[in-house]
Parts: structure tokens; C-alpha cells; sequence
């Protein structure tokens, strides 16, 4: 979580906009949770936790599909935590769509994904996508085929503070939160740069020559 914060210049009070859901507890007993990150970060109630492995997104994500695979899972929803408003109901209907589809996509407001339903079998879809592009949900829907993919309705996820100032204005539960937050950045800023522009006004003052006391 720290991480995740500290890579979009989140202040700690904004942890809440990237907590996953408990969404162990509100699931089916048929759909098991497994939550893979960095070392040290914990998994949220009733997942099974697994450390990330790999030396970029790509190479990270391919293997956690491995792992999934060798468990013997026929079908996968992948998340991130990146997505206020992703409710259980969005990922059980992921499942549900998988019955007719090879891919389930949830699109996010910038052209990526913010849920990727799969089954293990077809994890060939999934491989070598040029992802962090803003082009991943159009990649993996040319490669599917339009016919073989179910689309969910798009949401925002949270990477920058424009992400936030945008998501401010949704009606999500958590779009308070984000309005808050806004307003102490905003605040936070307007106190930092006076106190920087009056060091850097007294640098170049004491830095100046004093005027000559005679000339000519």
C-alpha cells in the first residue's frame, strides 16, 4: 500500500481510495480470492497471499497467471486496487459472462483495464500485451476478436490527481473522500510555494552585490 501510494504522490489519508473491498467475505464459496504483491504487504480478509515475482508489470502479471494455472483454476478475474467503485457484483458477473465469451473486460476512463476475465486456457490472449499504454483494453480486444468479448461499463481508476479531481466528481460513496483530499492538497500547496518563493527572493538578495557607493 505504501507503494502504491508513494508512486502516485498520494498522502496516506487516501488509502482508503486503493483498499480492496473484503470481497473474501462477500463472494460465493465456489470463487476462492488470491491477492498477489510486493514483500511485507499483507492480503485482505479470507485471501490467500502470494509474492510477486517478476521484473515489470508484464513479466509479474504473466506470472501470477501461471500460479493460477498450475493451481488448477479454469477461470480467472484479475483486478487491480487502483478501482474505487469495483464491487463484488462486477467481478461475479466477469464469471458469469465467461460462460459464453473468451474475455471479459472492464475498461477504465483512460483506455486500460481494470478487470481482465479469462479462462487458464486461453491465457495466450493475455501474453506480450503492451500494457501502462493506455491501449490494453483495444489490444486485447483485437486479439480476441470483438464476438468473443464481453465489455463491463467503464470506471475510473486512480493514478494522478487529475484521476482524483475527476473521480471527485462521481457519485461513488468514496467521492467525498476524493473532494476532501483535493482540498488539502490545494491547501498544502498554496502554503508550501509562498514559503518557497520568499526562500528563494531571500537567496537572491543575499547572493546580489550591494550597489557601488561612488561613481563617477
Amino acid at each position: 500500500m505504501h507503494v502504491d501510494l508513494a508512486r502516485r504522490s498520494f498522502p496516506m489519508a487516501a488509502r482508503p481510495l486503493l483498499n480492496l473491498p473484503a470481497f473474501a467475505t462477500e463472494f460465493s464459496p465456489a470463487i476462492d480470492v488470491h491477492l498477489f504483491t510486493s514483500a511485507g504487504s499483507t492480503g485482505v480478509a479470507g485471501s490467500q497471499v502470494h509474492r510477486q515475482s517478476g521484473r515489470g508489470f508484464a513479466e509479474r502479471f504473466e506470472n501470477a497467471i501461471e500460479t493460477m494455472a498450475k493451481l488448477g483454476y479454469d477461470e480467472v478475474v484479475a483486478v487491480g486496487r487502483d478501482c474505487p467503485s469495483l464491487r463484488a457484483r462486477d467481478i461475479e458477473q466477469a464469471f458469469d459472462e465467461l460462460a459464453s465469451k473468451k474475455l471479459v473486460l472492464g475498461p477504465d476512463h483512460r483506455g486500460g483495464c481494470y478487470l481482465i476475465a479469462f479462462r487458464t486456457a486461453n491465457r495466450e490472449l493475455i501474453r506480450d500485451v503492451r500494457w501502462k499504454r493506455n491501449t490494453d483494453c483495444a489490444q486485447l480486444l483485437h486479439r480476441a476478436g470483438a464476438a468473443h468479448v464481453s465489455l463491463l461499463p467503464v470506471k475510473q481508476d486512480l493514478d494522478s490527481w487529475s484521476d482524483v479531481r475527476i473521480f471527485a466528481r462521481s457519485g461513488d460513496p468514496l467521492a467525498r473522500l476524493a473532494s476532501f483530499l483535493l482540498g488539502l492538497f490545494s491547501i498544502s500547496r498554496r502554503q508550501v510555494v509562498p514559503i518557497v518563493s520568499f526562500a528563494a527572493r531571500h537567496m537572491r538578495m543575499r547572493q546580489q552585490m550591494p550597489p557601488p557607493a561612488f561613481a563617477a
